[in-house]
């Protein structure tokens, strides 16, 4: 199955996100997170790295191989 890409806008038109559906997974890259957040790519970072370092998340179950584009 094709993954498909989704527009979403929040109501005042201010903020538009273009998200990736695959299955049942939709996909955010770190900036499409900071924009959903109102939050610095950073600061998604930083919460991502307490996330995985604390056990809650696998990042090999979240992360997408193909959306690592530098290391």
């Amino acid at each position: 199955m094709e993954p498909q890409i989704s527009l979403y806008q929040s109501d005042d038109g201010q903020t538009r996100l273009e998200v990736r559906l695959e299955r049942d997974t939709v996909w955010l890259n770190q900036e499409q997170m900071g924009e959903l957040f109102g939050r610095e790519r950073s600061m998604i970072t930083k919460h991502l790295r307490n996330i995985f370092a604390e056990g809650e998340l696998d990042a090999d179950s979240v992360c997408a191989n193909y959306a690592h584009t530098a290391a």
